[in-house]
């Protein structure tokens, strides 16, 4: 059923528990912020770190950004098409 592969799909690519983060290590994320950030919402690189309180990632320009979990509205698996 296409709701349930759906659904099956985004909880896959949702980063929610600490095995998510380790198994993403080093790949491309979607990070989806609450207010925006330089006037950006939506921002996108490698993941280089992570800990219980923050994110840190490393973006197209090489431009290593932190986020606090708390700032985070969304962070999943980047798929480019």
């Amino acid at each position: 059923n296409k709701a349930n592969t759906k659904r099956i799909i985004d909880f896959v690519k949702t980063l929610k528990k600490e095995k998510d983060y380790i198994r993403s290590m080093g790949k491309r994320l979607e990070i989806r912020t609450y207010r925006p950030i330089n006037h950006e919402k939506e921002f996108y690189g490698v993941l280089k770190a992570y800990d219980a309180d923050s994110v840190t990632i490393v973006t197209d320009e090489e431009e290593e950004m932190k986020f606090t979990k708390a700032e985070i509205a969304l962070i999943r698996l980047a798929f480019d098409f």
